[in-house]
């Protein structure tokens, strides 16, 4: 996930009513177009989205009721729905896991604060529909749009592109579930009796635990509810009794930040990445008054831990004897895949080494 997070981690919420030529790049399109979930899209020099990509569009794996990654989406899900309820007994987050993969430049890297030099602009590292729009390269592309929007707790879930070299570990296509939660003043500090003392922003300095907007109190809360959930969510997905720990990280975006990392059969296998938002993100999206925090997981590289899958095509798999074995109508039953005939390889229709 180091790389998954660090380079791609980066919400079209609600622009599938775009129109695609809307795109005002300085270089010119070709009399060539692109269709792209039915919509039309100039072709240029950036292009480089290939049609066997194209056509793993709409499949939505993770939507797919008896599909292990659906499975794992729905033990996530019912996670927060359980941990985080409000006072009328409704689940505080919202999951958005049907929304388009096509988002703007802007959205995959400028809101989230990445550097025009950074490695994950690379035309050979991403799908580029053109010099304006693009596949997804992670699913926090969509956060600032829904933050906007007015929504402080909420789970994107969807499918994301990265170009690379097909095995048993790597595919171009893959799923992630990012998450959201934002505190006003007194949403953070509702167990503290004197809040008026209290407060969430200052002038101060940037620390190795804390922005410099944030008081000191307000970010260590903020991290300790960060850090308590995520420990929770990983125990409820491998065991209450899990060994795990937390290691200082770097991403664009948040700040101090972190990856959870866990004891899985006798090595430390990392989980997620995670961090206090960056308040320069929530000030651009209009949540000026509020503090947060984020986290990002790949759920093709869980599901492989959790049900024994030891190549990642097969997930794109039709083969029965694959996609029978997840047929249960409890998303946290315990699967343990098993190829029901050693001697006889399951079909994944992509060979190894192929890029798309």
């Amino acid at each position: 996930m180091r790389n998954l997070f660090k380079r791609y981690r980066l919400f079209s919420t609600f622009h599938s009513h775009w129109i695609a030529a809307r795109c005002f790049c300085n270089e010119p399109a070709t009399k060539d177009v692109t269709c792209v979930l039915g919509k039309r899209y100039p072709v240029d020099s950036w292009t480089n989205v290939s049609p066997s990509i194209i056509g793993k569009l709409g499949t939505n794996l993770h939507t797919q009721k008896h599909h292990p990654l659906g499975l794992l989406k729905l033990q996530i899900q019912n996670f927060f729905y359980k941990t985080y309820v409000k006072r009328s007994g409704n689940p505080i987050f919202s999951v958005y896991d049907n929304i388009s993969p096509v988002v703007t430049l802007e959205q995959n890297y400028d809101h989230l604060l990445v550097p025009k030099d950074h490695p994950s602009r690379k035309w050979s590292d991403s799908y580029y529909i053109n010099c304006c729009y693009m596949l997804r390269a992670h699913t926090t592309a969509h956060q600032h749009d829904l933050i906007s929007s007015g929504l402080d707790s909420f789970l994107i879930v969807g499918d994301v592109y990265r170009r690379d070299t097909i095995d048993s570990t790597h595919y171009p296509a893959f799923h992630q579930l990012d998450g959201v939660r934002l505190f006003s003043k007194h949403e953070l500090f509702s167990n503290v009796d004197e809040i008026d003392s209290l407060h969430l922003f200052e002038n101060g300095l940037k620390t190795d635990l804390k922005q410099g907007e944030h008081t000191l109190e307000a970010a260590l809360v903020v991290s300790n509810q960060l850090k308590s959930t995520l420990q929770n969510l990983a125990k409820s997905l491998f065991g209450k009794d899990i060994e795990y720990r937390w290691v200082e990280e770097y991403f664009p975006f948040t700040h101090p930040s972190w990856e959870l990392e866990i004891m899985y059969k006798g090595k430390w296998m990392e989980v997620l990445g995670c961090g206090v938002i960056r308040q320069e993100i929530l000030q651009k999206a209009g949540a000026v008054d509020k503090v947060g925090w984020a986290f990002g997981m790949g759920l093709e590289r869980l599901a492989m831990k959790l049900y024994n899958i030891s190549d990642i095509r097969l997930f794109w798999s039709k083969d029965p004897r694959f996609t029978n074995q997840f047929k249960v109508e409890d998303p946290s039953t315990q699967i343990k895949f098993k190829k029901e005939h050693r001697t006889q390889k399951l079909h994944t229709g992509i060979p190894e080494g192929h890029i798309c």
